[in-house]
């Protein structure tokens, strides 16, 4: 009989294979990536375009075109759009990064080249109509009106600023000013110049075959114009970071302040990156991390606590975010050094380590749970310039960081002197 009052033995990290994606390129110049993920009838298309805010020449310009291309095409109106996408049983949505825009469809697979065709129609030629673009543009306005009110999305928006300098693609605040005088042809020129065929990669994942390959030639390669302008670059600014140092925003109505701690680390191509990641998770990436086990469940100075790694093509960052009672702000900065300093003067234990490892061991496994999780991978490494093999070799990696590995890197990254602070809320510190 099963003694249910000892706990489950705690395993060794195991290793996964991440399956690769296949290649093809369209007569159209996109790149096709494909692979049959085993999900019956059901297929995932992604469209991964160089169309991030980092290419607009003014704010919010690469988000509303992104957004909009559902309000009509060519030949159909929004809402004909929606009603064939519903009656197809298929499903349509879009979002926008720094580098990228995404287009992604999920379709049933007997009605892929109906739904193909919708896609590539508003690809090619969205409609953007002023009446459209001038309420989107109004709703958007309103919720900046909110979010600017809220004392963490001062701290984030601050933080950038601090990293990257204030006219930087990813340190710019947003403005009032910014979304006066919205014209469509705003969108029209900014979809010329960028949702081409030259800057779009395509993922295909799901039950595909023979007939969907052929299908999605047909409709995106031979349907689909090659780019006969040049290619538009956009290289990013260099970034112009702040001293590192504290830095309090006062407002005296809010009830609770925003806190955000960011170190700087290392690039990608550095064998540092991996164990940092390690060393995050310790720290504040998961729930039974060091700032959420002493900060929250033993002090109660808030209701949450997490640390993030936050990748970015040419550098990297933890980033600590935390809200907390004004009452309780200076005894929960000196908390996270605390726990800093005992990750520098004290090595984690190997029965900790072994928890991390196992739970970094679920965390992947948890990634590739599901027949479209290898799209999600795909665009997760591509958009900041890494090959999906990469995975393998990071899990890899972190099965070999050493408790002297964290406790050197805490030590070198880590360090009070290179961190930016920064809190909200209050009348001071």
């Amino acid at each position: 009989m099963l003694d249910r009052t000892c706990p489950p033995k705690i395993g060794e990290m195991f290793s996964l294979t991440v399956p690769p994606l296949h290649t093809s390129i369209l007569s159209s110049g996109i790149p096709l990536r494909y692979r049959n993920t085993h999900c019956p009838d059901l297929l995932r298309v992604d469209l991964m375009i160089r169309a991030g805010s980092v290419f607009q020449q003014r704010p919010l310009v690469a988000a509303f075109t992104n957004m909009l291309l559902k309000e009509g095409c060519q030949d159909k109106t929004s809402a004909q759009i929606a009603e064939l996408f519903d009656a197809y049983g298929a499903f349509l949505y879009y979002s926008i990064g720094m580098e990228y825009a995404y287009v992604n469809l999920l379709t049933p697979k007997k009605c892929y080249r109906q739904t193909l065709s919708l896609l590539r129609d508003i690809y090619l030629s969205p409609a953007y109509p002023q009446h459209d673009v001038k309420v989107v543009v109004e709703q958007r306005y309103h919720n900046y009106l909110v979010d600017r009110e809220k004392v963490q999305v001062r701290a984030t928006t601050t933080m950038n600023a601090l990293l990257f300098g204030e006219n930087h693609p990813y340190g710019r605040q947003l403005k009032e000013s910014d979304f006066e005088d919205f014209d469509r042809e705003l969108l029209l020129d900014f979809h010329r110049r960028y949702y081409l065929p030259s800057r779009t990669e395509m993922i295909l994942v799901g039950d595909v075959g023979e007939e969907e390959l052929a299908i999605t030639e047909e409709i995106f390669g031979k349907q689909v114009p090659r780019t006969t302008v040049a290619d538009a670059v956009g290289d990013l600014p260099p970034a112009q970071p702040a001293a590192s140092g504290s830095y309090f925003i006062p407002k005296e109505d809010a009830l609770q302040a925003a806190l955000r701690f960011t170190f700087p680390l290392v690039g990608q191509d550095h064998p540092d990156f991996v164990p940092l990641k390690v060393l995050n998770t310790l720290l504040g990436g998961y729930y039974g991390s060091r700032l959420m086990t002493s900060i929250r469940e033993e002090k109660a100075y808030t209701y949450g606590i997490f640390s993030s790694h936050t990748v970015y093509r040419n550098a990297s960052y933890i980033d600590i975010e935390t809200q907390t009672d004004i009452r309780f702000v200076k005894p929960l900065i000196a908390a996270v050094y605390e726990e800093i300093e005992r990750l520098q003067n004290e090595k984690v234990s190997e029965k900790e380590l072994s928890i991390l490892r196992q739970y970094l061991s679920g965390e992947f496994a948890r990634m590739m749970d599901g027949p479209f999780t290898l799209s999600d991978l795909y665009i997760s490494t591509a958009s900041v310039g890494m090959p999906l093999s990469s995975l393998e070799t990071q899990m890899q990696a972190m099965k070999e960081v050493s408790a002297d590995d964290l406790q050197r890197l805490a030590q070198r990254y880590l360090r009070k002197e290179s961190a930016y602070e920064v809190c909200v809320g209050g009348k001071s510190l």
